[in-house]
């Protein structure tokens, strides 16, 4: 069985994240909530870590993960370049339900990188991921939690029916919601192009971005 913390997603406690922060550094898998479903969390500067989730989910290397973080502010360890329609979008959506595609800085796992030098970024809408991400200094994955073809785990009892002792920990912050995964804009590009439908409306996106490809 992995090993289980249990957490108040919504609150902010350093103190009981320290485990998983240095199960993380270690190169070890975390599962843990987010604003829709649980996660399969791998340190982005672990690279057989991130591996480990690709193989777990069985994910084809044409399908990169995304990374949470923290804040707006650490987007720059990951993206070479901040366009103005990004800084609108994450200024009016993060944190939240929002993955924006932006130029990868080089040299990032492969897996994490799209077939146009693209990386999916993400602040996430979760109190405690955010302070999961601040207290470890760097990105993580955030990818669901379920193998390729199956729905997302909502609990902590599903990933274990999915992956068992694959994971090596998982934040039991109970149940997870549901829903639609997060909106996607490729913000790389001019003008911005969605990518997938979310929870974030039509209406409220081009009233940000009024040139946004749909």
């Amino acid at each position: 069985m992995p090993r289980i913390i249990k957490i108040d997603p919504n609150q902010c406690d350093y103190m009981a994240l320290g485990p998983v922060v240095s199960s993380l550094l270690n190169g070890e898998i975390v599962a843990g909530p987010t604003q829709t479903f649980y996660g399969l969390m791998a340190s982005a500067d672990q690279p057989e870590a991130i591996k480990k989730v690709m193989a777990l989910k069985n994910r084809p290397a044409n399908k990169p993960l995304l990374l949470l973080l923290d804040r707006t502010l650490r987007v720059g360890c990951y993206a070479r370049y901040q366009p103005y329609a990004f800084k609108l979008l994450a200024k009016k959506f993060w944190p939240g339900p929002l993955t924006i595609l932006l130029e990868a800085h080089p040299g990032q796992h492969p897996a994490l990188i799209g077939p146009r030098e693209t990386i999916g970024l993400r602040v996430e809408g979760l109190p405690i991921i955010r302070v999961l991400v601040r207290a470890l200094d760097r990105a993580v994955t955030g990818t669901s939690a379920n193998p390729a073809g199956e729905p997302p785990a909502l609990t902590p009892e599903e990933v274990i029916n999915y992956f068992g002792n694959d994971v090596d920990l998982i934040l039991d912050g109970g149940p997870c919601p549901g829903g639609k995964p997060s909106t996607m804009i490729d913000a790389s590009t001019t003008p911005p192009r969605l990518l997938r439908d979310g929870p974030l409306s039509l209406d409220d996106l081009l009233a940000v971005l009024p040139d946004l490809r749909t």
